[in-house]
């Protein structure tokens, strides 16, 4: 359930122009645990690991072990600090993906939203003047469209590659 929520978080930022740059998945019980009592923890664990790394792809994914107390404190946050980012900087970009593009193609145009795990019949999309209203569930962003696209119709749409591609047709 946790992993759909932060896919669904992840689809929602992108529908608003905020790009994702790592994935971080905590409480991961340590190998070094082999009491038999977290076998079957550590089994489903590892396919939800798995699944982590398949669902946020190409996204970097960093991993933090289940401790052995509960993270209070400053010291607590100072190890967690390394564990996480080690020698690195932590405001460091770790991936960039465009989340919002126009690309044009001979006469035509395509505006392209980065809408990753989100499937085509859940969008709801309409044009209004120069603006393009995207409704994914409760979510809604009124898109001021570029100058290039403003005077145009949209002439379909499609998901690629996690890319809600609408094409707008110059001709008519």
């Amino acid at each position: 359930m946790v992993i759909k929520e932060s896919l669904r978080a992840h689809a929602y930022l992108s529908l608003y122009n905020v790009g994702t740059d790592l994935v971080i998945a905590n409480r991961i019980i340590p190998d070094a645990v082999q009491d038999p009592f977290f076998q079957r923890m550590k089994e489903k664990q590892q396919q939800y690991k798995q699944e982590i790394y398949e669902d946020f792809r190409p996204l970097p994914v960093k991993e933090v072990p289940l401790f052995a107390e509960e993270m209070c404190g400053l010291d607590a946050l100072h190890r967690l600090k390394e564990t996480l980012y080690e020698a690195e900087d932590p405001t460091q970009v770790y991936y960039k993906e465009t989340t919002l593009r126009v690309v044009q193609d001979s006469q035509d145009y395509s505006l392209e939203l980065y809408l990753p795990g989100i499937p085509k019949d859940k969008i709801e999309l309409s044009k209004s003047a120069d603006e393009l209203n995207i409704r994914i569930g409760n979510h809604r962003r009124n898109l001021v469209l570029p100058q290039a696209l403003a005077a145009l119709q949209p002439a379909g749409a499609k998901m690629e590659d996690d890319y809600l591609k609408i094409r707008f047709s110059t001709a008519l």
